[in-house]
């Protein structure tokens, strides 16, 4: 094995523990479909900034994916592996191009009326989500873990909370994407963005033919509940990471 080829394998190896701790680190219950907010997706867009497009979608589906099945949430882990895979793969590749072209204002501009069109649904979702049962419980746990034959446990806070908070989140949560959407406008939050909108995607789908009726026999029509989750889930990422994203570019000496 070349040195290169090592190197790939070292940073594949590594980028899945972060992004695995990532997704462990906090979950938040989402009873209407038996799936759970998590912090992953910040791991994935700054790791899409520093590697290989392939690299990052090895790393961005393994992680996740792991996680799932130590969480418990197995059913999860095929669809989370091809969903991140493919999510990690898109950021870091617009991310790579976006940095040697121009910033594409038309690319802005669709991502903009995107976002729009996802605020409108979204508060058709957040007020039937009003109407749903929940309960507020916390839990603390430490899972434990493997890597490279050194068991480690990682801790876990799994939150849960009722519907009208899921109401006040989502709706902050869509505050913020058009805010970070339009009034950054940077070309990185473009490129997560996007990644984003391809989770969202994959998971109301696998949740509404494959989970959700055939798996945990519940109605398909309970993925919608997973929208505003997912939404905020990738939005909590682009919050997280590209303040990182910067700190990087400035110690590298590279433009902002």
């Amino acid at each position: 094995m070349t040195s290169t080829k090592l190197e790939n394998v070292v940073r594949v190896v590594v980028y899945t523990i972060i992004t695995f701790i990532a997704t462990v680190l906090l979950t938040v219950e989402t009873p209407a479909t038996g799936g759970y907010f998590n912090l992953g997706e910040a791991a994935i867009y700054t790791i899409a900034f520093m590697a290989q497009p392939l690299i990052v979608a090895i790393a961005s589906g393994l992680g996740p994916a792991l996680a799932d099945m130590v969480l418990g949430y197995w059913y999860f882990a095929p669809a989370t592996f091809v969903i991140k895979f493919s999510e990690g793969f898109v950021v870091a590749k617009l991310i790579k191009w976006l940095r040697l072209k121009p910033q594409s204002k038309g690319v802005v501009n669709i991502i903009r009326i995107v976002a729009v069109v996802l605020a409108a649904v979204l508060t058709y979702v957040v007020v039937a989500l009003s109407f749903g049962v929940g309960v507020v419980a916390i839990e603390f746990s430490w899972t434990p873990t493997t890597v490279f034959g050194i068991s480690m446990p990682i801790p876990n806070l799994k939150v849960f909370l009722p519907p009208i908070a899921w109401v006040i989140i989502a709706v902050l949560f869509i505050v913020i994407a058009l805010t970070s959407i339009f009034v950054w406008g940077k070309p990185y939050v473009v490129s997560m963005a996007v990644g984003g909108l391809i989770m969202v995607t994959g998971y109301f789908l696998y949740e509404y033919f494959v989970s959700n009726p055939v798996i945990l026999h519940r109605e398909s029509i309970a993925a919608i509940f997973e929208i505003p989750v997912n939404i905020g889930q990738f939005v909590a990422g682009i919050v997280l990471a590209y303040p990182l994203v910067q700190f990087i570019e400035k110690a590298r000496g590279s433009r902002g």
